[in-house]
This record gives structure tokens, sequence and C-alpha cells, in this order.
């Protein structure tokens, strides 16, 4: 059972559906279960259909198609374009039933804070006419939609630990990568010797060879270089399938010894997109907020590792910074990056 109602409201004037539903998620997390091709079939429809993705291209002006079975039988055929994607904000996208392909409707999702760490989602969508709502209505769409979203609830509430941090802390670096411009990639970063498209790099490289050599987790290479949202998309698909399954695999260091993979991931991997995030916002000439309690804590526990993280080389001379600085200015100041920087300075 779920916690929450699905409202699903049909206009008298205007042949439009209103669908609201709250969730017990953050936006981001929500939103990434909508344009994450492998989480969006694991929920969709009703429970007596699973989901095959025939195409997704989850971006503005991409194109979208996927398949309704039961018992290895399609049912149903779908496909559409997304006309707008605003990471963990909105979504507005067409969708046509294959049996009637002369008739689409437009839908716009919007992903709304409740202020309280929850996310109050709303479908408004947009039909030619009122015989071709009213057949939508009949058809049974509002098994389907109700069942769907508590399957969506399930799905979210799985998530703990490793897989739950990875997920909010990718679809943050996520969201900067999508507003980035093609020019945005060559801009330089905080990192010295590194422009933006960098950060994409190593976040990228590393982990997948990290996780070949120490757990025998082989993943499909990545052009970065030409197609930085397309690569890091796939990225975090790869990461979050192996977060969500990790069917006890065990990763080898020679420094660390062995650790379950999804807590060696969320150790090493996750914390590092994490911090990446400023150098990526920043060079992008956007603000970062790694939030202000989050900062403090993680510099309160590397503070007694000081000299260690020094020898290690992943960290530069610490950076001056003033006594009354945010705690995430003291955390970037502690790991040798300059608070104040900006690109060109």
């Amino acid at each position: 059972m779920t916690a929450h109602e699905t409202e699903i409201v049909a206009d008298e004037k205007v042949p439009t559906i209103e669908i609201v539903r709250e969730f017990d998620a953050t936006p981001e997390q929500v939103f990434r279960a909508h344009i994450d091709p492998e989480l969006y079939r694991r929920w969709v429809g009703p429970r007596s259909l699973t989901t095959r993705i025939l195409k997704w291209e989850g971006h503005t002006g991409g194109a979208w198609a996927f398949a309704n079975d039961r018992d290895g039988e399609e049912i149903a055929a779908f496909f559409g374009s997304f006309h707008e994607v605003r990471a963990s904000e909105r979504i507005v996208w067409t969708f046509t039933w294959k049996g009637a392909p002369d008739s689409v409707a437009l839908e716009t999702l919007t992903f709304e804070s409740r202020g309280d760490g929850g996310t109050r989602l709303k479908v408004l969508s947009v039909m030619s006419d009122f015989a071709t709502r009213d057949g939508m209505l009949s058809s049974g769409m509002d098994v389907g939609v109700k069942e769907g979203y508590d399957k969506l609830d399930e799905l979210l509430g799985h998530r703990t630990g490793p897989a739950q941090q990875h997920l909010q802390d990718a679809a943050m670096f996520t969201a900067l990568v999508e507003s980035a411009s093609p020019a945005d990639w060559s801009r330089p970063s905080p990192v010295s010797g590194w422009a933006a498209i960098d950060v994409v790099r190593h976040l990228v490289e590393w982990s997948r060879g990290f996780l070949a050599g120490g757990a025998g987790i082989e993943l499909p290479a990545l052009d970065v270089g030409a197609d930085p949202a397309a690569a890091w998309t796939q990225h975090v698909a790869d990461i979050q399938a192996i977060l969500d399954d990790p069917a006890g695999r065990v990763l080898s260091n020679p420094h660390t010894g062995d650790m379950p993979v999804d807590e060696a991931i969320d150790m090493f991997y996750t914390a590092d997109v994490w911090m990446h995030s400023w150098d990526l916002a920043k060079a992008i000439g956007r603000e970062p907020d790694l939030g202000r309690e989050r900062c403090a804590a993680a510099l309160e526990a590397m503070r007694p590792m000081e000299q260690v993280l020094r020898d290690s080389g992943q960290y530069g001379p610490a950076a001056p910074v003033a006594d009354d600085a945010s705690s995430q200015d003291k955390l970037m100041a502690f790991i040798g990056r300059d608070p104040a920087w900006q690109p060109g300075r």
C-alpha cells in the first residue's frame, strides 16, 4: 500500500486530464525515474504488464518509444518526442498510442519540491478533442496510472544507503551536465589544468577502471569527448544498476582491502561525484550548493586524516579562508580549492 493517493481530474471545459501525485522522495529522484529508461520501464503502467523500451533519447528534441507486454505478447505500444527536458523541474513530451497515430497528447510534467524532502508531481495532458480525452479515460488508463505511481513509490522506497546516495548526488551532477552549452565544455575549471569536460571525463574513466580492476566489473568504454552529456547519462545508469543490484560482489584493493562493491562505490566514487559538482558548477558559471550540514560533516571527518590526505597527492595545500566562511567554502579551501575562484581569475 502507498501513503499517497493519485488525483485524476478531467476538465469539463477543455479536453485535458490533470494528474497530481506526491512522493516521499526529492524532485531530483522522481525526475530521474522519469528520464532514465531503465528506471522508467520498471514502474510505468499497470502491474499486469511489463515494459520494453524501444527508443529513448531523454533530452530536449529526443524521441522515445516503448511497448507493454503480457506473458511475452505485445499488448500496446506508444511513442513520442521530448519537447523540453529541464533537469529535476519539468518535462514536456508528446504521447501517442500506436493504435491511434493521429491522436497526439501534449503532456507537461512539473516536479515541485514540497519543502520537506518530498515532491508534488503534476501532469497536464492536453488532447485534440473531448472524444479522444474521454476515450482515454474509459480505456482504464486510471488503473495504469495509479498502479504505476504505486510501483514508483515502491521503487523509490527500496533505494537505501549507497544506491539512494548515488541517485541523489548523480542527479545533482547530471543537472549541471545537462545545463552546459557546447561552448561551456572548454571553459577552465578550478582544478589546475582541467577544462569543464575533464571533470566529467575524470569521474567516468577512473571509476570504470576502479570497478574493472577491483571487482572484475567490465563496463564498455564511453567517449566523453564526443558527447559529454550522453556519456555521463550512460555512466550514471551503469553505476546505478550496480548499486541497485550489487549481488554480493566484492571490490578488492591493496590499499583498502576487500569491501562490498556498493560500499566501495559509495565511499570512493559517489563522494567524488558530490565534491566535483563544485568544480563543474564553477567551470560553467553556476553557483554550487553542496549542502551546509554535509560540508561541515565531511570537513570534520577529514581533518583528523589531513596529513594522510595530503601525502596521497589527491589534495593540494589548503587555501586561506576566513574564520566566518561558510562550511562549503571551508571544505573547498581544505582540499586546496580557492572558494572565490571564477573563470578568468
